[in-house]
């Protein structure tokens, strides 16, 4: 009985982990970590990163960061409710 009212947990763990390593790969195959020499030195620069064209516009990259923020929260309510409601709570 035990094991069942972790079993939330642990498929809360499992997504977590499932997310890391597939971001791991997106941000590995779009360059993400190409020039770590460059990037070492960004935040001492002092200059201001933003692209011209995109200045202002959200991207869909932060659609997507805002949609995986939503997922691991509901995600996250999910697992507290079914744990709550297993315990009898």
């Amino acid at each position: 009985m035990m094991l069942l009212a972790l079993l939330p947990w642990f498929c809360l763990m499992a997504a977590g982990l499932v997310a890391s390593v597939v971001l791991l790969f997106w941000g590995h195959r779009s360059g993400q970590f190409s020039d770590q020499e460059r990037a070492r030195y960004l935040p001492l620069r002092g200059e201001d990163m933003t692209a011209p064209g995109r200045a202002g516009s959200a991207g869909r990259e932060v659609y997507v960061l805002v949609g995986f923020i939503a997922a691991a929260g509901i995600a996250l309510a999910v697992c507290l409710a079914v744990a709550v409601f297993m315990q009898g709570g």
